[in-house]
């Protein structure tokens, strides 16, 4: 495609796709997203206190990395929480474009990074985090690794302390976003992008290259560990959780709903793009691409294959697969590129034709998904909060209260009152036994959960110990075990949201609803993510912008030979 150089092609398609989704609030209705404001909100109310009493009757925030979080604290100010998440969400969706090209030219030439670039911007599984599931820190974290796996590669194969200073505040910045994203797919990824600059070099640069990479894991590894130095203390300590089932987990050959959303909604016609560019163009680096994504790939079929609990023994049920899918789909994005590529720059019409027809297909299929993984044509209802709102606000936020029947929706009460709750959507957090023996998700649908009730009514038995006063219902199926559990109806609000009252719940005690006072791991909680995040611009504008001398590495030149598309790709 020999029209297109660089990125700029993928992110203005990035700005046309997903500008309008955006602007017209999908993310709104993606699982996650609510959760990711709630933890946005605890920041703007106590930014170096570690302790959210307001979910799971109180948790540590030092459980989920926070720079994400941060960020929509920042941007809130002036935006609101949903402004603040469109706008980093859109940044993030115009930025992995760039992201991608700079990965791909590890395994393929210029022109066909360029036209990965544009395949990703209609990567399936892209829309379907950001708006389906509201995965913003997976998605921010995975941009940051792209970009983090280009530079560890382009240290090893030439050096300069620039580079490895960048290396260093991306690391920690990709920590400090998701730490699941650089602790699994970083390693895979990096081994190969250094298998393209380790192979076939003398041994004396051999030598050099493999003390570079040396370097480059005792950077990416010492920039984790301090980044977010208080999640691995809270997970060292962590207290075992009983598994809660995900679809993503499921056996793809007898599950097809579970395949459709996890294997084909990732992917779409991705596959056949890469396998295509893979036959036009075989060698090492395409290799270790096609190796890395299906390596990605067999792990994101989750329990279709023994793999993963081989490989993570038993925790392999905690974890969520979809993400392998997604690492899977963007390791298939060169080789896509590749195809794409080739089939732009024939010069039959009818191939043209085709390389648009699939490009058009990518389009359709991923729109389409975005939208129909929300459960349907409709999107869904979402209901009016402010009653309950209102309600606990007017002197009644003493007292613990529970949803019944609101689904996702009772997450964003958790912003909307200074009222505590023993439920919550981070159900990594929660130290309450009941809750963490029971294997179910929100205690608010525990009903779906448990058709049994048997979760339900533990619960309730100790709605007296735990303070749970307020009970708001939507779902009469729970009305027998709250009457059971000695709650009496005692009104409804607007909206049909029947009020239930335990009055034996004593009020919760003060000190159980402050916010933790500033702390050393508090502090450097509230302060090394973003100094990562600063520490990373001011390398990249550095390098961009100035030439320092004798910072770079100089090696023996090689002889100049008429560069084949692999030498002109070690060349950008």
């Amino acid at each position: 495609m020999k029209a297109v150089r660089g990125p700029l092609l993928g992110v203005w398609l990035a700005l046309c796709f997903h500008g309008p989704l955006v602007a017209t609030g999908l993310y709104r209705y993606g699982w996650d997203a609510t959760t990711h404001m709630f933890f946005a909100d605890h920041y703007r109310r106590a930014w170096f206190g570690l302790w959210e009493p307001r979910w799971f009757g109180g948790f540590s925030v030092s459980s989920y990395p926070p720079l994400v979080h941060q960020l929509l604290a920042l941007l809130s100010v002036p935006l609101g929480y949903d402004g603040a998440f469109a706008v980093l969400l859109l940044l993030t969706l115009v930025a992995f474009p760039v992201a991608v090209w700079r990965f791909s030219q590890l395994f393929v030439p210029p022109a066909a990074a360029s036209s990965a670039a544009v395949v990703a911007v209609f990567l399936p599984g892209v829309p379907l985090a950001a708006y389906a599931y509201g995965q913003l820190p997976t998605l921010v974290a995975l941009t940051l690794t792209l970009f983090l796996v280009f530079e560890c590669t382009r240290f090893v194969e030439s050096g300069g302390h620039l580079k490895l200073g960048l290396i260093t505040g991306l690391a920690g910045t990709a920590f400090a976003a998701h730490h699941a994203t650089p602790l699994l797919f970083l390693p895979p990824a990096l081994l190969a992008g250094l298998s393209t600059v380790l192979r076939g070099v003398d041994g004396g640069m051999g030598a050099v290259r493999l003390r570079r990479a040396l370097m480059t894991a005792a950077a990416v590894a010492l920039a984790g560990i301090v980044a977010i130095a208080p999640f691995w203390l809270w997970a060292n300590g962590g207290i075992h959780q009983a598994f809660i089932p995900h679809n993503s987990r499921a056996n793809f050959l007898l599950d097809s709903g579970a395949q459709a959303l996890y294997l084909w909604g990732v992917y779409g016609v991705l596959p056949a793009l890469a396998l295509f560019g893979l036959r036009l163009h075989p060698d090492r680096r395409t290799a270790a691409a096609a190796i890395l994504a299906g390596c990605l790939g067999i792990l994101g079929l989750g329990g279709t294959t023994p793999i993963p609990s081989v490989l993570f023994g038993r925790q392999w049920q905690w974890l969520t697969y979809d993400r392998f899918a997604l690492w899977g789909a963007v390791a298939l994005l060169p080789l896509a590129g590749l195809a794409l590529d080739r089939l732009l720059s024939a010069r039959v019409a009818v191939t043209r034709a085709l390389g648009l027809a699939a490009l058009a297909a990518l389009l359709a299929y991923s729109s389409a998904n975005a939208v129909m993984a929300l459960l349907g044509p409709a999107l869904p209802y979402q209901r009016d909060l402010r009653p309950i709102a209102q309600f606990l606000n007017d002197g009644r936020s003493q007292w613990r209260y529970q949803t019944f029947g609101f689904g996702i929706d009772a997450v964003r009460l958790g912003t909307m009152t200074s009222a505590t709750t023993l439920d919550g959507a981070y159900y990594s957090a929660r130290r309450v036994p009941e809750l963490t023996t029971s294997g179910i998700g929100m205690l608010d649908g525990a009903l779906w959960w448990d058709s049994s009730g048997g979760v339900l009514r533990r619960v309730l038995a100790r709605a007296d110990e735990y303070s749970i006063h307020w009970a708001f219902v939507v779902d009469p199926h729970y009305d027998s075990y709250l009457l059971q559990a000695g709650f009496a109806p005692r009104g409804t609000l607007a909206g049909g949201i029947e009020v239930w009252e335990n009055a034996a719940a004593p009020p919760v005690p003060a000190s159980a609803r402050g916010f933790a006072a500033p702390d050393f791991p508090g502090i450097l909680w509230g302060t090394l993510p973003l100094a990562f995040a600063i520490l990373t611009l001011a390398f990249a504008l550095v390098r961009r912008w100035t030439v320092v001398p004798g910072w770079t590495s100089h090696e023996p030149a090689a002889p100049h030979v008429s560069p084949s598309p692999a030498a002109s790709l070690a060349l950008q």
